[in-house]
C-alpha cells in the first residue's frame, strides 16, 4: 500500500509555508536525521528506524507520539535540500487512514522557505470527511509547533 499512496489524492489536507532562518543545508540535515526525530520534536516521546536503511527512499521509522499511541513512516521521495516525502503506513490509535507528508525547502536568502503539506484520509468509514475536517485544526496546531521546533534544532545543526 504505501508505494501506491503517493499518486494517491487524498481528500482532506493542511499546508503550512515559513521561512525558517538556517540554510536548507542545516534544515535538511535535521529532517534527514530520520530515525532520531524524538530527540528534538517534542510530539514524539520516542522514535527508531524499523527499516536496515535509516535514509533515503524506502528507509522507515516507527515513532511513538505524545501523548498516545504511534505510528509507522516509510520515505517515499528523498531529493537532498529540496524535498521529502513520507507515508504514514499505520496508525492504529489515531484517527488518520492515510497520510502522506511532503517536506519542501528552497534557499530563502540566508534562510529557508520551508512547507509542510499533508494529506491525509481520516478513519471513520461514511463519517471520514467530517472527521478530517474536524482534525484540520489539530492538524494545523501540531505541525506549527513541529516548524517551531525544526527551526532551533537546525541553527544548532
Amino acid at each position: 500500500m504505501p508505494a501506491s499512496i503517493p499518486n494517491a489524492t487524498l481528500p482532506d489536507s493542511v499546508r503550512l509555508e515559513r521561512r525558517i532562518g538556517a540554510p536548507p543545508a542545516a534544515v535538511w540535515a535535521v529532517l534527514a536525521d530520520y530515525p532520531n526525530i524524538s530527540s528534538w520534536n517534542s510530539g514524539i516521546t520516542n522514535s527508531y528506524a524499523t527499516s536496515d536503511a535509516t535514509e533515503g527512499v524506502g528507509a522507515q521509522r516507527h515513532c511513538d507520539l505524545a501523548p498516545m499511541g504511534g505510528l509507522d513512516e516509510t520515505i517515499q521521495e528523498w531529493a537532498p535540500e529540496e524535498r521529502l516525502v513520507i507515508s504514514i503506513d499505520k496508525a492504529p490509535k489515531i484517527p488518520i487512514k492515510q497520510g502522506l507528508m511532503t517536506f519542501s525547502l528552497a534557499p530563502d536568502g540566508d534562510g529557508t522557505a520551508f512547507t509542510m503539506n499533508y494529506e491525509y484520509k481520516a478513519k471513520g468509514g461514511p463519517f471520514s470527511g467530517l472527521m478530517g475536517r474536524m482534525l484540520r485544526g489539530q492538524l494545523e496546531k501540531g505541525f506549527t509547533d513541529f516548524i517551531d521546533e525544526l527551526e532551533p534544532a537546525a541553527a544548532a545543526s
